[in-house]
């Protein structure tokens, strides 16, 4: 008995003292802006922006929208009981998968969907991709299995990350693209740097840049710049906000793509509206938004999606961010037929473009 006591001690003690130093840690934490960083490389639109606030212990802060992640609220949703749990163990809702051969053989420019926030873009001939998973990151699930088109890609460019959180930036996938394309280079926000010069090759370039900076880029053929979103990022116990988060806005006289990472709704699309005023593609997570008093600061629903959608003044709405991943409270299916059901509501339905896995958008 008295071993069984000691087993059971050690088991246990070392999760005592993580989740009791974690309370004691979030009570005392806070944030309070001392100053500003920004990319050395990178010219900022509008000009005169003094760069990302980053707070007294050099994290970054969204001044709008401050927000750090709390132990106690993390237990109590683990916890806590799920409203939706016997809608979500009966929907047998599956994202269809179809094959991409056809659109990445070609020289064809458009937007492939892979699944999640992963997306191949091709425009004016300049290969992208956005948060590229490819595989199982641990801890996530899947809801439905893709296979890896990385075989079948013939050529990257960019690779862009929105934020350092694992279902968005892989380190598995992104070395296997490093060595897949040894020169192409590797884009995110500041700090991205100390993680990505150790997963790519000797010949892969790496580039940073803050909020509302544009990438020095080595093609004209596209301007690549970084905006703002509502989120956070943290991929161990003592990084949280090291590196910076945001989305994306890719130009070219052909089209302009925003792709917008993972966000919750706030002030920066109506800012990307007043810069980018004619958005072509909109680019938007919809799913992982459950429950709303643990996903709300970081995670539009379906209703938000569409009114940033519409503060940002563009045309077509392409949803993304939902049944591929299992990350949160509701059914794998609600998130598009959520969308769907307020986008007919408010009379935008044949502005919004749903794509299975692998479909794609062909860009005149």
């Amino acid at each position: 008995m008295r071993k069984w006591l000691i087993r059971v001690g050690v088991t246990i003690l070392p999760i005592a003292v993580l989740v009791i130093g974690g309370l004691t840690w979030d009570a005392l934490d806070y944030q309070t802006s001392t100053g500003y960083l920004s990319g050395n490389n990178s010219t900022s639109v509008p000009a005169g922006w003094p760069g990302n606030t980053v707070d007294q212990k050099g994290r970054f802060m969204d001044e709008h929208n401050p927000f750090l992640p709390k132990t106690l609220d993390l237990l109590r949703w683990q916890l806590g009981s799920n409203q939706f749990e016997a809608e979500k163990r009966s929907d047998r809702y599956k994202l269809e998968v179809k094959d991409p051969t056809d659109f990445l053989a070609s020289n064809e420019d458009g937007i492939i969907w892979l699944g999640h926030a992963s997306f191949y873009i091709r425009l004016n001939g300049v290969g992208m991709l956005t948060d590229p998973v490819f595989g199982e990151p641990f801890p996530i699930n899947r809801f439905v299995a893709v296979p890896s088109p990385l075989d079948s890609i013939r050529h990257v460019d960019y690779v862009l990350l929105s934020h350092d959180h694992r279902d968005h930036m892989d380190e598995t996938t992104l070395r296997a693209v490093a060595v897949r394309f040894p020169n192409a280079a590797f884009l995110g926000g500041l700090r991205s740097e100390d993680v990505l010069s150790e997963w790519t090759t000797s010949t892969n370039s790496v580039a940073t840049a803050g909020w509302f900076q544009k990438f020095a880029t080595r093609n004209e053929a596209v301007g690549i710049y970084f905006l703002p979103v509502r989120h956070w990022s943290r991929r161990s116990l003592f990084d949280t906000n090291w590196r910076l988060w945001g989305g994306y806005v890719i130009q070219s006289e052909k089209a302009t793509i925003y792709f917008g990472g993972d966000s919750g709704y706030g002030q920066h699309y109506r800012e990307t509206a007043e810069l980018f005023p004619n958005i072509d593609f909109f680019l938007i997570g919809i799913g992982a938004y459950e429950p709303r008093w643990f996903m709300e600061p970081n995670h539009n629903n379906p209703s938000y999606a569409i009114k940033a959608f519409q503060d940002a003044g563009a045309q077509t709405l392409v949803p993304m961010h939902y049944g591929t991943f299992d990350l949160s409270d509701e059914p794998p299916g609600q998130p598009l037929k959520y969308l769907l059901s307020k986008a007919a509501e408010s009379g935008i339905r044949d502005r919004v473009r749903t794509l299975a896995i692998n479909e794609s958008i062909s860009i005149q």
